[in-house]
């Protein structure tokens, strides 16, 4: 049995109102169905201020019967525009309590939402040799999908998709390849019909991984600098294997729109300066998400992979 190290960056009353209502409540119930852990940790990144709050929440009381938790104080203010450099923090400080704990490591997110078996499920692939498991969750709009997972004990998997698929996020939406309104944003890219979404893109986040020490430098958008180090990743292909949800703020990364339809030569020539070279070859893996009584769509995966090989090779040329 492989233990963990999770942390997650908790500030802002909005997102520790998520942190404690929905993410550890999907957490909670991750472990009282299937726990696959016995001495495991959780380490908030946050600032003083909160702790007394987060520690009188019932979730969190309940959280502390099944992990280890510990704070880590961030000093100073902290704000939505300042995440991605205290996240590259959160990394290095979890990546280096991982290796001296010999434990595996998850660099959450405070509105990030579990589905049924996340972590049984991510445990039982790294079983199998590989140092990470790269999946990506359904990006929802917190306002309309929150009262869906309020007050339900362990959703199913296909209960958690159409939560999901009912409530997208803008940028979700925008990331759709057919949409006239096409993303600034392109990381992720979507083809889709009325049951599912296929999803390819140059960032993927490492859901689960083996503690590497390189992993101590590489910097907060673990999506992104990660990726072209890992020896042995396991790309699940099927959101039903690892589902999770991210419960983001409408605000966030709005407006995504850049008013025009999507072109394979922009989006490469976008991606050489927001993302690694390396990541290019991302696009040829994909997932889909449906519930699990439906066929897969066979033909989102061929559209796409179209698209996808025409975008690579854009990015091989010079200039």
């Amino acid at each position: 049995m492989s233990e963990i190290c999770i942390s997650n960056l908790v500030y802002g009353d909005s997102y520790i109102n998520i942190f404690l209502n929905f993410h550890l409540k999907s957490l909670l119930e991750n472990f009282v169905t299937n726990n696959p852990f016995s001495r495991s940790y959780y380490l908030i990144f946050t600032e003083q201020q909160n702790i007394v709050r987060i520690e009188a929440h019932e979730n969190f009381q309940q959280l502390k019967k099944f992990m280890n938790v510990h704070f880590l104080n961030i000093d100073g203010g902290v704000s939505y525009d300042q995440r991605y450099g205290l996240q590259g923090l959160q990394v290095q400080n979890t990546v280096q309590f991982a290796l001296t704990n010999d434990l595996l490591v998850h660099i959450a997110c405070a509105d990030v939402y579990y589905g049924p078996n996340f972590f049984a499920n991510a445990c039982q692939i790294l079983s199998k040799g590989y140092d990470a498991v790269i999946h990506q969750p359904m990006r929802t709009a917190f306002e309309s999908a929150a009262p869906h997972l309020t007050g339900r004990w362990a959703l199913t998997v296909d209960e958690l998709f159409d939560v999901g698929f009912a409530n997208p996020h803008p940028i979700w939406i925008s990331e759709n390849w057919d949409n006239p309104y096409f993303t600034k944003y392109p990381y992720q890219l979507i083809w889709t019909d009325e049951k599912s979404v296929c999803l390819r893109g140059f960032s993927i986040s490492p859901s689960v991984v083996v503690a590497k020490d390189w992993m101590k430098n590489a910097g907060g958008c673990t999506d992104i600098s990660f990726m072209p180090y890992l020896e042995n990743p396991y790309f699940s292909n099927d959101w039903s294997e690892l589902p999770m949800i991210e419960l983001c703020h409408l605000f966030s990364f709005y407006p995504p729109f850049a008013n025009k339809k999507s072109n394979a030569l922009d989006v490469a020539t976008w991606a050489k300066s927001h993302t690694l070279p390396q990541n290019f070859k991302n696009l040829t893996n994909y997932i889909i998400y449906k519930k699990t009584t439906d066929e897969i769509n066979h033909e989102l995966i061929e559209r796409s992979k179209v698209i996808a090989e025409e975008i690579i090779q854009y990015g091989e040329r010079n200039g």
